[in-house]
């Protein structure tokens, strides 16, 4: 039986049995990890307020080869983010940003850069909750570019030609194709969007969101409506706690198809 100790953020939790929980956290060395906190139910647990969703903790847990679950022995409250689960739109943003973890961090491998990624995002969350919308297209943007998903917008997905700012033409998975290939169908992508997009690869989350507040609300819905479609061409779904940021019918208007 392997000890692991490592610092993780709580993603989900469960209820087990009549004492028992099921936590399924992000851990920096360990990648996406699920496992057994027994007694966490109880008044006096040892694990009381450690394991509240997206509380940043340190994790000691038990692994046995060829078992998926763990079993967790301790934690220690490294930051708490309690305090957003006020929010209705701020905790249905961070069930978002849960959900879509699950689906894209691969279980038991660790990943670096995408846990400094999401504890970045976490912390311009905890800054500044009025910023929660660009915050999520940073995550969005982040979580398809570290799993391999994000098209280069610099260059036409068909024929490889440098696109510039007088046409970049994004078909219905968005992805980006010259005047030449597009024949002019699909949506053109406005130079404030792309410039938007390419800011999530120079700033922290903290910045980009600074720099996003004077965007238009044409670039940000075009912005939230190009990492949607990037999404469901992935996922093949809509996530189930997308919540009013991920519109049931994604906007088509200006757009022909493509």
């Amino acid at each position: 039986m392997a000890l692991v100790q490592t610092e993780a953020i709580v993603l989900r939790t469960y209820n087990l049995a009549e004492a028992d929980r099921i936590v399924l956290c992000l851990t920096r060395s360990a990648g996406l990890v699920r496992g057994v906190a027994r007694g966490a139910r109880r008044l006096k647990s040892r694990f009381s307020g450690a394991l509240e969703p997206f509380t940043v903790i340190a994790l000691t847990f038990h692994e046995k080869e060829n078992r998926e679950l763990v079993s967790l022995s301790q934690t220690e409250i490294l930051k708490s983010y309690f305090d957003l689960a006020s929010d209705p739109s701020v905790a249905g943003a961070l069930a978002y940003m849960s959900e879509l973890l699950v689906e894209f961090a691969a279980p038991h491998e660790a990943d670096e850069k995408l846990f400094r990624m999401v504890s970045a995002c976490l912390s311009a969350i905890g800054d500044n909750p009025d910023d929660v919308q660009p915050v999520l297209r940073y995550f969005e943007m982040w979580l398809l570019r570290l799993s391999g998903f994000l098209p280069d917008y610099r260059s036409c997905s068909e024929c490889r030609a440098a696109l510039d700012d007088a046409g970049i033409y994004v078909n219905a998975e968005a992805r980006p194709r010259c005047y030449r290939c597009s024949r002019g169908a699909g949506s053109l992508l406005t130079n404030e969007t792309r410039e938007s997009m390419f800011a999530t690869q120079k700033l922290s989350p903290i910045e980009f969101a600074r720099a996003s507040r004077s965007l238009t609300a044409a670039a940000r819905e075009q912005f939230a409506d190009l990492t949607h479609r990037l999404l469901l061409a992935v996922l093949e779904k809509r996530p189930r706690t997308s919540g009013s940021w991920f519109p049931s019918e994604l906007n088509t208007a200006g757009s022909q198809p493509g």
